[in-house]
């Protein structure tokens, strides 16, 4: 009976150990902000993000940050007070793929404080969670079917100054642990409204996208118009959020063109992702 005892409290402590530490949150079971924000943890004086576990698996992970008015455009200015949608948005594809979570924080530039402006909305697929410095974060409830996560976000006071949204987002592949799955994270500066002229060259406007013709066959042709020289990221993705295709391109200013092959996509709607460092800009594709 000794033996039989041991052998079940050994079986549970097991299942203990490998049970999902972070299915409902990090910052809600671990106390911990894994976005890469400052003041978030670290390991070895740098930061400490879910791509330190969530790194071994085939599924591209990409993960976006976007701030939408409520007509649903994507802002680089906010005005203080106004309530906006803080959009994770995560790419990723390959088999076994079977769920999404994500971690956001939004910091003032000044000092790197928390503006604790995000809200809960119910039924949603995220939680807010206040760990025990005092940061607040938005994450994921549960392992979610959506790959899209849209939080409440008010704007702070008049004065606060630029500001920056991090995120975590992860594609997992739902075995039980980190092993197999796709992390990445990803950064969003937002300006103050009324110190459009402080901010100068800071920021940049949403980059001018259109897809010519649209839609398209065996070649999309982007007509790109760009407010700066810079490195952008081009990412497609499906409605389902699949990555179809990437690339990293050094673009100038001004007018310019690009083009992408889609002769090998099949028929539907895509979204294509133009992001720099500065700005970002989500077009939709239609393949014929």
């Amino acid at each position: 009976m000794k033996i039989r005892l041991s052998l079940l409290f050994l079986l549970a402590i097991t299942a203990l150990l490998t049970l999902p530490g972070n299915k409902n949150g990090r910052a809600s079971q671990s106390g911990k902000g894994n976005t890469g924000a400052p003041g978030d943890e670290t390991l070895n004086g740098a930061p400490y993000t879910c791509t330190g576990c969530h790194n071994d698996g085939a599924f591209n992970s990409l993960v976006f940050v976007s701030v939408l008015d409520t007509g649903g455009t994507a802002i680089t200015h906010y005005t203080p007070g106004k309530l906006y949608t803080a959009r994770v948005s995560i790419a990723a594809g390959g088999a076994g793929l079977s769920g999404y979570g994500f971690q956001m924080i939004a910091l003032r530039d000044t000092g790197n404080t928390d503006l604790d402006g995000f809200s809960d909305i119910n039924p949603n697929n995220y939680k807010i969670a206040t760990i025990n410095n005092g940061r607040t974060y938005a994450e994921h409830a549960n392992v979610s079917a959506s790959n899209t996560f849209n939080v409440r976000w008010t704007a702070p006071a008049a004065g606060t100054g630029s500001v920056t949204f991090y995120a975590a987002g992860n594609a997992v592949n739902g075995n039980g642990n980190s092993d197999g799955d796709g992390a990445s994270v990803t950064s969003l500066k937002l300006f103050e409204e009324t110190t459009l002229s402080a901010a100068g060259p800071q920021s940049q406007p949403a980059p001018g996208v259109r897809v010519n013709p649209n839609p398209v066959s065996e070649t999309a042709q982007l007509e790109l118009n760009l407010s700066g020289a810079g490195t952008y990221q081009f990412v497609v993705f499906s409605q389902t959020g699949e990555m179809i295709w990437s690339a990293t391109a050094a673009l100038p200013a001004g007018s310019s063109n690009y083009q992408i092959p889609t002769e090998n996509w099949p028929p539907g709607a895509y979204f294509l992702s133009l992001k720099s460092d500065k700005s970002h800009k989500t077009v939709k594709i239609l393949k014929l």
